[in-house]
């Protein structure tokens, strides 16, 4: 994507991913408004946090890869604190008072500085039990944060995808892509596991043949999910759909009311008299684009 334009401007978009691609499908105004508009997103602190257990974890895998698996243990309080604080400075920088952040019933500071290294901790004793493996690329890279990004049949242009981790089950000989969740809620499909695996087979010419999640609240993997039907040519043409309703540019505020406070950019929303919409949506009476031409 281009740099970000001013208040009644338009960026052009130049690639989609899982996560966009689920935003345009839950409400497209909210797409237009994020990646089309760069309306302002307001920070979440369940963010950071999950961020930061994302950030610690792989660090943990990188660590024990080398042999160091005991010293990342031991380290692992510091490593908290400071990647955590790392997170909290970015959104602090977008958004000082912490009172306007967005967080759950009970989200404080305190309590991720509580919660996120049990969440880490749940992880690490999960892949000591384990008898999955890392997998390595045929580039001979492993697959911790692993950019797959490419380009599938059917969709004009690429694809984003970061997988968490990819492992090898070598009871069953089997790849398995695997994300990890620090929220409460588990994947309601198995799409997320079948994009990233279509685009691994797209790279790499290999067959991902599981998509598991990890709920690390849970301190287990979640409801697992075969990833046969999601080959390049069916990922491809769901994503060129996608694509051209962006080409159509049709973005109603179509998303379900009571889901609307996960919304990062809802005080750019017009249909939710958010106080920036006259800047960024079209719908406002107040926008820009609503000018008389003289």
């Amino acid at each position: 994507m281009s740099s970000s334009p001013r208040p009644g401007e338009t960026r052009q978009v130049k690639h989609m991913s899982h996560s966009s691609r689920e935003t345009l499908e839950r409400c497209a105004k909210s797409w237009f408004l994020k990646y089309m508009a760069a309306a302002p997103q307001s920070p979440a602190l369940w963010s950071a946090g999950g961020t930061a257990v994302h950030e610690v974890t792989e660090w943990y895998d990188l660590m024990a890869l080398n042999g160091k698996a005991d010293i990342a243990t031991s380290a692992l309080g510091q490593t908290w604190e400071t990647l955590f604080g790392h997170q909290l400075a970015k959104i602090r920088e977008k958004e000082p008072n912490e009172n306007a952040w967005r967080r759950s019933k009970g989200d404080s500071v305190a309590a991720w500085n509580t919660l996120g290294p049990q969440l880490v901790q749940a992880y690490i004793d999960w892949r000591k039990r384990s008898p999955w493996e890392i997998w390595t690329t045929p580039d001979g890279e492993p697959a911790i944060e692993l950019d797959v990004s490419g380009m599938l049949p059917g969709c004009p242009v690429e694809i984003k995808g970061y997988v968490d981790r990819i492992f090898h089950d070598p009871l069953f000989d089997r790849l398995v892509v695997f994300d990890l969740k620090s929220g409460k809620r588990p994947p309601k499909t198995g799409a997320q596991f079948g994009a990233y695996g279509a685009l691994v087979t797209q790279k790499y010419g290999v067959t991902a043949h599981l998509g598991v999640p990890f709920m690390n609240r849970r301190a287990t993997v979640g409801r697992p999910y075969e990833l046969a039907e999601f080959t390049p040519a069916a990922v491809g043409a769901v994503f060129g759909t996608a694509w051209a309703k962006v080409q159509a540019g049709s973005f109603p505020a179509n998303g379900f009311p009571g889901e609307c406070y996960i919304c990062d950019v809802q005080a750019a929303c017009a249909a939710q008299n958010g106080p920036l919409a006259h800047l960024y949506d079209p719908a406002s009476p107040g926008h820009p684009s609503n000018d008389p031409p003289y």
